[in-house]
Formats: C-alpha cells, structure tokens, sequence
C-alpha cells in the first residue's frame, strides 16, 4: 500500500468520505479548464458557443460546481467535442454510452 493510503486509512470514515469527495471536485474542476485551455479556447469564445455568458463558463469550472449531464455535454459540445459516459460493470466489461 502507498503511504498517502496509508494515511488516508488512518483517518475517520466521514474525513475519508471528504477527502474522496474533494478529489472528485478537483478532478472534474482541472479536467474541465484544463481541457478548455488544452484546445486554448478562451471562457469567452466557450460561452458564445455554448450560448451563455462567460461568467457562467467560470462556474462550471469552479471546483463546487455540480453540473448537469446536460450542461457537460453543452460545455464539451462548446469545445467541438462529443461527451460519452463509460460505464464499468462489476464483470469488468466498460460500455461507452454516447450523450
């Protein structure tokens, strides 16, 4: 075992439930700009694509925003994209699903 699972053993069932939860927001919160600047795509121009205002561009990439599948395939859509959900089954098969 790594000692960040180490550590992260060591603490209270409901400071692990944050900790996994605030990972889950960091990682939707850099995967979201992180992909939009990759295709060096300004807030601005993703907001007339997506037909929202930049601010609210801002908010989808805040680390406690909880968007939509709807606002996600709008978001990735916006960048020229196609969102597609995988799904892993407990046999180990993936399923992609197309949005």
């Amino acid at each position: 075992m790594s000692k960040l699972a180490e550590l992260r053993a060591r603490l209270p069932k409901e400071a692990q439930e944050q900790v996994d939860q605030r990972v889950v927001e960091m990682r939707r919160e850099i995967t979201l700009r992180t992909l939009r600047k990759e295709l060096e795509v300004s807030q601005v121009n993703l907001a007339r694509s997506m037909g929202v205002t930049q601010p609210s561009v801002v908010k989808m990439e805040r680390e406690d925003s909880d968007p939509k599948l709807s606002t996600l395939k709008r978001y990735v859509s916006g960048l020229g994209g196609e969102l597609n959900l995988e799904v892993s089954l407990p046999d180990g098969r993936r399923i992609t699903l197309s949005l």
